[in-house]
């Protein structure tokens, strides 16, 4: 699990790099928010799961049901995929 989100959350930075460097600044800007936002929910459950951390009620992204966290997760990567593809579409010279 823990190489699973560690290649989500590069994979996620990839691509909001991929966007800045087609001048698409807060796209990338928005999809390096949530992939932090996913690493760090993570960690936390992680560690807190481990005796590390202390509790905080944040449920491990997109595994754990926590009411509207899988929502709110599932929303997030369907914005960061969105941006993956209008990248694309402009890194093959088509309109995003």
């Amino acid at each position: 699990m823990i190489v699973l989100f560690f290649w989500l959350t590069r994979r996620i930075f990839v691509i909001g790099r991929q966007a800045i460097a087609l001048d698409r600044v807060f796209a990338g800007l928005m999809v390096q928010g949530i992939g932090l936002w996913i690493s760090a929910q993570a960690f936390i459950n992680m560690g807190v799961n481990l005796g590390v951390l202390p509790t905080k009620g944040l449920t491990l992204p997109l595994m754990s049901y926590g009411g509207s966290a899988i929502l709110m997760n599932l929303i997030a990567l369907a914005i960061v995929v969105r941006v993956d593809r209008e990248t694309r579409a402009l890194m093959r010279g088509g309109k995003g």
